[in-house]
């Protein structure tokens, strides 16, 4: 997770928060920008250790560390007001390309939602409509593991994170590092709850930007079907899947990095009802 080291951050203020974000060209605020929106259990680094330097090779990039309120009941606006607070502290009056990465891809809908002249274009990675009944059963069996401190949890959330193709190419030390990083991870609990009833079903009529959604065909934690629904429900959108587990940003970073950099580049460059052929094995 190198590319830590090399990137400016800076803070925004979103009221009494201050948020930390990354910045691959900070002293270039008139560029063309894309704004990395990370998951439920991810941070900047975490998720975009490899995405993010990919994409720096060729536009300027800002990713952000989401901060969980101190309510037991996380809304909305307390994450979408942390991604305006570093769209206006790192570009002012610009707009921006948002690229939302499961969590992430439900705030960055409703981002480009209640913020339209923010937003240039629109990538949703792993994202979904609405919380059905199999992700409510998976988030169940999380909360009783996380709230019993149980030794599985860990291997539960790399079960459910990866696809079994990703998953059979690892040795026992490198199964035990995806374990002890979930581990050492930020803690979940906030953003499970608030994945546990997410809806935003009337919202997406009202998204206007141009849109890709990508699904990762192998995915457990958010099923294919959610970004195929996704597709169907914006109006202006492009469809793409990749052939990864809900893990996507570890285990073909290199493909989501081709698909977002072809699209941001002209974002209408396809119709809208496109699907995308995905040449990679």
């Amino acid at each position: 997770m190198a590319f830590m080291e090399n990137v400016y951050s800076g803070m925004a203020s979103c009221g009494d928060l201050q948020v930390r974000y990354y910045d691959s060209d900070p002293g270039n605020a008139h560029a063309e920008t894309i704004v990395l929106l990370h998951g439920t259990g991810g941070s900047a680094e975490n998720n975009f250790w490899a995405l993010f330097p990919m994409l720096a090779m060729r536009h300027r990039v800002v990713a952000l560390d989401f901060i969980d309120p101190e309510s037991a009941s996380p809304e909305s606006d307390h994450y979408v007001d942390q991604v305006l607070a570093v769209v206006r502290q790192a570009v002012q009056e610009h707009s921006v390309h948002i690229v939302g990465y499961s969590f992430g891809a439900v705030i960055g809908a409703l981002f480009a939602v209640r913020h339209s002249a923010c937003v240039t274009s629109l990538t949703l990675v792993a994202g979904w409509v609405r919380t059905d009944t199999q992700q409510q059963l998976r988030n169940a069996i999380w909360r009783s593991l996380y709230e019993s401190d149980h030794d599985a949890l860990a291997p539960f959330s790399v079960l459910m994170s990866f696809s079994q193709a990703f998953l059979n190419t690892k040795n026992e030390a490198e199964l035990e590092g995806l374990i002890k990083s979930i581990k050492n991870g930020p803690d979940r609990s906030p953003k499970m709850t608030f994945n546990k009833s997410v809806d935003i079903t009337n919202d997406l009529a009202g998204i206007q930007a141009p849109s890709l959604v990508i699904g990762c065909v192998h995915d457990q934690m958010v099923p294919v079907r959610h970004a195929r629904m996704l597709f169907g429900a914006i109006s202006n959108c492009r469809y793409a899947e990749i052939r990864s587990g809900h893990g996507i940003v570890h285990e073909r970073p290199s493909e989501l990095f081709t698909m977002i950099d072809m699209f941001v580049q002209d974002p209408n460059a396809l119709p809208a009802g496109q699907v995308i052929k995905n040449s990679h094995a």
